[in-house]
């Protein structure tokens, strides 16, 4: 009998340490707590395995806001990314619901080109409103709510990080030929980050295994619920985000 006991008790800890969330939307009171207005900044650093010599900078902008829309509540995300020349600037506009992080719009421009989308409950749908959007026909049949994966950084501080967890989260990249599915995320440990002023900084760590042999970790800070770095491995290179501590205005 204690023998059977103590086997139980193994297998009820290993299950809860199994434990995955399924994540079609965020908790309200998580993006209450954590979600803050204001600009981000992340240095974005790419080099080649092959040969390191070939890398490329680029400097990420992505700055919140709490808007209205007559009655409703949004949350406004802009993206700028800033590359070596004009042909790599990216500028990106999102929408999300304030209580539950749907994605209601967005738009991208990238050399002249523009690509604009409309999400409903059902359907993602190229926007009729956005003046030589190149996606205006597009639709996407929704079978289940999608988060928009251009807002990663946002979104993982917002999930119920603890030890041990996973999250199976359905994302979308809007206008992807790739239809929105679950990608697993698993809280892999924890980590002290060191920062600018000498000290250090608790963090989850949040991993996710694109295949056998590429994957991401994010550390995203305990307390400021924040994303201070990205470590990526993508097979033919790698790639690093690190949150700059001070964010300065970009056009």
């Amino acid at each position: 009998m204690k023998y059977l006991l103590s086997l139980i008790m193994m297998l009820m800890v290993t299950l809860s340490h199994a434990q995955v969330d399924t994540v079609y939307h965020l908790d309200s009171k998580l993006i209450k707590k954590h979600l803050k207005a204001g600009p981000n900044q992340y240095l974005v650093f790419i080099q080649r395995k092959s040969d390191p010599r070939m890398a490329f900078t680029f400097v990420w902008s992505r700055d919140v806001k709490f808007v209205k829309q007559g009655e409703r509540d949004l949350i406004e995300i802009v993206e700028k990314s800033y590359g070596s020349d004009t042909s790599r600037v990216r500028i990106c506009y999102s929408l999300v619901e304030a209580d539950n992080f749907l994605p209601v719009f967005h738009r991208t421009k990238m050399n002249r080109v523009i690509e604009a989308y409309d999400f409903y409950a059902d359907k993602i749908k190229g926007s009729d409103t956005v003046a030589n959007n190149s996606k205006k026909g597009f639709v996407l049949d929704l079978k289940a709510p999608t988060l928009n994966w251009e807002l990663d950084l946002e979104t993982f501080p917002l999930l119920d990080l603890k030890a041990g967890k996973s999250f199976a989260i359905s994302f979308y990249h809007p206008g992807g030929r790739t239809e929105p599915q679950l990608y697993v995320y698993k809280v892999i440990g924890e980590e002290n980050l060191s920062v600018i002023d000498g000290g250090t900084v608790a963090c989850w760590k949040l991993r996710i295994d694109y295949d056998a042999k590429n994957y991401a970790i994010f550390y995203i800070s305990k307390k400021g619920r924040e994303v201070l770095r990205m470590d990526e491995d993508f097979g033919g290179g790698v790639r690093y985000k690190v949150k700059l501590s001070n964010s300065v205005a970009i056009k």
